[in-house]
């Protein structure tokens, strides 16, 4: 079976290198009871992958008959229900444990489970959850709102992972106010709590509530906890330490900016502790603002963040970058957008237009150093310490299907070739800034982005299944 692979393989490549000529191109056969890498294995058919332990222990996956979530034990071991359908699931930062919730019921209330590796299901801990969903890095709290239609109530309540059984997982209530709006952020071991006008900060270990009174407008807190802001009466931008609870700093941003008057829309504060307002002037009654910007503020000053106009969020769910989106214009063919990149210091990472529906993130290191992106003429440019190199690849780019590989200066892609028969085939490739490298032949096209491991590196993503029917989750070993 091992030399029938490879010969499957040797002869993909070669077809391929004979109608395209790239450059690296080539192959090896193995010797006796050596391992043929790449390689490309289905572990589930018919199945979506949620997550992957990041040293590689177990996978979490929803099969499409929608019968529950299951866990498998990698590399090659068997299947476990772990709940009922899960919308979502969060795995420690150590692996040790998985938080997991369903999509909102018809009561738009949601189940929740905690689930530690092992023989064991995961274990309901609320069935009444509404709204935010927060937690610290290593899980060992969950923090969640239940309402009280009857009593016309709003609680947070919060599990702790020290003291949650399979036969008892009880949950705290810290807070509970008049309503059905209560917003959760979590940092550290505090959370923020907000409704339309009062602010509370909680510390979770101990249970201390501390009100922060009246607020005029969105707070927000620090993906550490270490800092948290608000807005007073005045709309001054206020920095606290969250320990202390101390003023770091205040800003009268509408005045640095010359944008007396307009309202803020949604903050968020960086790992850099850099504050991102989005702002917009009001706009007459019954209109919808049309003037918006976004502005970047710190200790010394308030400033407009080109490009941003209003629209500016975490970037690819980190806390450590953040994206600003913008329509240009827009015509009979669609729409042109600009998508621009920052740093936590709101350091300009990366700005690339684009056309129609299609719209390719870069991607980015681990560190943020490096980024690849991919132009409307199909170039790929790496931006890192080395300078700017291009691409201009044989095939057409999915930038669903790209990643850098862990602990390499190397870059993985799926593209889209067609044969000198005429049939299109994806195939996965690497490159290093210099060289292109075939590496082989995916069964269908990525359906979802890439679960990239070290150690050994691997790849994990679902893909169509080779007749389009279904997908399936592989793993690539490279």
């Amino acid at each position: 079976m091992k030399d029938s692979r490879s010969e499957r393989l040797a002869r993909a490549v070669v077809l391929l290198c004979l109608g395209l000529g790239m450059a690296s191109c080539g192959t090896k056969e193995p010797g006796p009871g050596e391992e043929v890498l790449p390689r490309l294995d289905v572990l589930h058919k018919g199945a979506w992958l949620m997550g992957v332990d990041a040293q590689q222990r177990f996978l979490l996956f929803n099969p499409q008959t929608a019968s529950g979530t299951y866990a498998q034990v990698l590399p090659e071991g068997g299947d476990l229900r772990i709940c009922d359908p899960a919308e979502t699931a969060v795995l420690a930062q150590d692996g040790g444990s998985v938080l997991l919730w369903s999509a909102p019921s018809e009561a738009r209330t949601r189940t929740a489970w905690l689930w530690r590796p092992g023989p064991f299901a995961g274990i309901p801990f609320t069935t009444r959850s509404q709204g935010d969903i927060v937690h610290d890095r290593s899980l060992s709290y969950v923090a969640f709102t239940e309402a009280d239609a009857e009593a016309g109530t709003t609680s947070l309540r919060v599990m702790d992972a020290a003291t949650c059984t399979a036969k008892d997982c009880p949950s705290r209530t810290l807070l509970q106010v008049p309503g059905s709006t209560l917003l959760l952020q979590g940092g550290g071991t505090s959370v923020l709590a907000t409704d339309a006008t009062q602010a509370w900060l909680i510390d979770v270990p101990s249970g201390a509530v501390v009100p922060l009174g009246t607020v005029a407008g969105p707070s927000t807190l620090s993906s550490d906890g270490t800092r948290y802001s608000l807005f007073d009466g005045a709309g001054h931008l206020q920095v606290f330490d969250t320990a202390t609870r101390t003023l770091q700093w205040e800003r009268s941003w509408a005045q640095d900016v010359s944008r007396e008057g307009w309202k803020v829309e949604s903050v968020l504060m960086t790992d850099a502790k850099v504050v991102v307002i989005n702002a917009y002037e009001p706009p007459p009654p019954n209109r919808i603002p049309l003037v918006r910007a976004t502005l970047a503020c710190d200790a010394s000053s308030c400033r407009v963040i080109a490009g941003g106009q209003g629209g500016c969020w975490w970037g690819l769910g980190r806390t450590d970058l953040v994206s600003c989106s913008l329509t240009l214009r827009c015509g009979p063919y669609g729409c042109e957008d600009q998508f621009l990149y920052f740093d936590a210091s709101m350091r300009l990472l990366s700005n690339t237009t684009t056309r129609g529906a299609n719209r390719p993130q870069p991607a980015f290191s681990e560190d943020l150093s490096q980024h690849v992106s991919l132009d409307q003429a199909g170039t790929l440019t790496w931006d890192g310490p080395a300078g700017l190199r291009t691409l201009d690849a044989p095939g057409v780019v999915d930038m669903r299907f790209i990643t850098f590989l862990p602990g390499a200066e190397r870059l993985v892609f799926a593209q889209t070739l067609t044969r000198s028969d005429e049939v299109r085939e994806t195939r996965l490739a690497a490159w290093d800034g210099v060289s292109l490298t075939d590496l082989l032949p995916l069964p269908g096209a990525p359906v979802q982005g890439i679960h990239a491991r070290a150690e050994p590196t691997a790849l994990y993503s679902t893909l169509e299944s080779a007749d389009r029917s279904s997908v399936d989750i592989v793993r690539i070993s490279l």
